[in-house]
């Protein structure tokens, strides 16, 4: 477990170094102070019944205004590029615990005037919750096994400027954040908020801010992408044997890009799961050993933040599995990460697999891209 946990940090080191290493002309700094007050969503029947309070969450962000010195930024329209810190309740304190989290994000502005700013932000990072589920101290935490956990994270925000004397902002926006382990731990049902937030910003520089313009194009290839990578982790199936699979997944993609900031394409990711072999036995079955693979079919999209950083989808289904749950079946899958390339054609993956809304497993992957000629 904790190694799982310093691979992960050591992921989003790297993503904050190569973030805040970019070299923007104007040095747009921005620090923003905001509170939350929201709801859990209780997305299972098993959670309603303990979750008996709305949440108070405060937040603390730094980021970059980018300046478009990068050709990569007027495709995304001038997004800033940051890190934050949250800490707030989950619904239940005696059960639940409190959630502190530090999260890197990804801002792009959907309308971006000298006065006004709406825009949306996609991220995530590592998050501790004070309590985890205990068979005997804590038995009624069915959603979450493990203290640390990983964060995802979404809001729309709108900010207006206070004053065009002085550089602060009034902000105010909805939020979305989702904790999970992973299945790295059970019990593993994961826990969603939603929140209203409001707050201040205040944009250091010295220089004055101007609206960039668009007018540097961004060049990319319209050719096909190959690529392939291995990756590999752990998982828990039960809450109460304590013990842990190992996995690997050996995933090839063909795809085409189709915009400057868009890859399209198909794949194939065939999974060696030893896991299985316990829960098919489960079933008063005799497993054999290919009973321990999926074979799975996927469309995918790598959107492109930057030319190095990437975030991956995948959406598929199986050509061949031998496991059937008795409770769900298995007809879609779907798989959402993160992609850093070095030395242009190496990269490291770091990617959430799930069943509609039950995580399967977090993969550490890496790979080769080919860029056709």
């Amino acid at each position: 477990m904790k190694t799982k946990l310093s691979l992960i940090a050591l992921f989003f080191t790297l993503l904050l170094k190569y973030s805040f290493s970019q070299s923007y002309n104007s040095n747009f700094n921005q620090f923003e102070i905001k509170t939350h007050y929201g709801f859990t969503l209780p997305h299972h029947s098993l959670m309603r019944y303990f979750i008996n309070n709305n949440v108070a969450i405060m937040e603390l962000n730094y980021s970059i205004k980018t300046d478009g010195s990068k050709p990569w930024q007027h495709a995304w329209r001038f997004p800033e590029i940051g890190g934050g810190y949250l800490i707030g309740g989950l619904g239940n304190i005696n059960v639940l615990g409190f959630s502190q989290s530090l999260f890197w994000f990804f801002g792009v502005p959907i309308i971006e005037k000298d006065n006004f700013i709406f825009k949306y932000r996609i991220g995530g990072g590592i998050a501790y919750l004070s309590e985890k589920f205990d068979y005997r101290a804590n038995y009624y935490n069915v959603a979450i096994g493990s203290h640390f956990n990983a964060h995802l994270h979404f809001s729309i925000i709108s900010e207006y400027k206070i004053s065009n004397e002085f550089p602060l902002y009034l902000t105010s926006g909805l939020s979305y954040n989702h904790f999970s382990n992973g299945a790295i731990e059970t019990p593993n049902l994961g826990l969603n908020q939603f929140s209203f937030n409001i707050g201040l910003k205040y944009l250091y520089s010295k220089f004055p801010y101007n609206l960039p313009k668009r007018t540097v194009p961004y060049v990319y290839n319209k050719i096909p992408e190959f690529s392939v990578y291995l990756a590999s982790g752990i998982k828990e199936n039960s809450t109460y044997e304590n013990k842990k699979f190992t996995f690997f997944s050996l995933v090839a993609d063909y795809g085409y890009r189709v915009s400057t900031i868009r890859t399209l394409g198909l794949g194939i990711n065939i999974i060696s799961d030893f896991s299985l072999k316990s829960q098919i036995a489960e079933q008063n079955l005799v497993p054999n050993k290919i009973d321990i693979l999926r074979i799975g079919i996927h469309g995918f999209q790598e959107l492109y933040f930057t030319p190095d950083l990437s975030m991956l989808l995948q959406v598929g289904t199986y050509a061949f599995n031998k496991f059937k749950p008795s409770d769900k079946t298995f007809l879609v899958y779907s798989k959402l990460g993160l992609r850093y390339t070095f030395l242009e054609r190496y990269f490291v993956n770091i990617v959430l697999k799930t069943h509609t809304t039950t995580a399967d497993y977090i993969e550490f992957g890496v790979g080769i891209k080919i860029i056709s000629d």
